[in-house]
C-alpha cells in the first residue's frame, strides 16, 4: 500500500508515541515502490534501563526489524518537537552499512 506524506506524518506521530523517553522519535522506512516496510521508535531496553544505559534509537530499532542490507530503502525520521533530527554518528554508520542512501527528517517536508 502506497501511502501519502500525511498519511505517513500520521504514523509517524502514532509510533513516536510508543517512546518511554522525553524527545520521542520514530523512523519508517519505505521501500522504492512506496510501501512502508518497518518502524522503529526510541525507548528503553529491558537491559538498558537495568544499567541505567541510553535508549535504543529509532534508526537502529526499525533497522533490526530488516533482515538483510538494501539500497531500495528511504528512511524518514520524526521527533515530537518539530526540531530537526539527524542520526547520530552511531546510527550514520549503522544507515550507511545496510545500503540507506536518503534520510529525510519530517520537519523539511510539507504537508498540506
Amino acid at each position: 500500500m502506497v501511502v501519502s506524506i500525511k498519511e505517513l506524518m500520521d504514523i509517524a506521530k502514532r509510533t513516536a508515541d510508543k517512546s518511554d523517553v522525553k524527545y520521542k522519535v520514530s523512523c519508517i522506512l519505505i521501500d522504492e515502490s512506496g510501501d512502508i516496510v518497518t518502524t522503529g521508535y526510541n525507548h528503553h531496553s529491558n537491559r538498558s534501563k537495568r544499567l541505567g544505559r541510553n535508549t535504543v534509537h529509532a534508526e537502529c530499532d526499525a533497522l533490526s526489524k530488516v533482515r538483510k542490507p538494501s539500497n531500495n530503502l528511504t528512511m524518514f525520521l520524526y521527533r515530537n518537537n518539530n526540531n530537526p533530527i539527524h542520526p547520530c554518528p552511531c546510527c550514520a554508520e549503522l544507515i550507511k552499512a545496510y545500503g540507506i542512501k536518503e534520510v529525510i527528517s519530517f520537519h523539511t517536508l510539507k504537508v498540506e
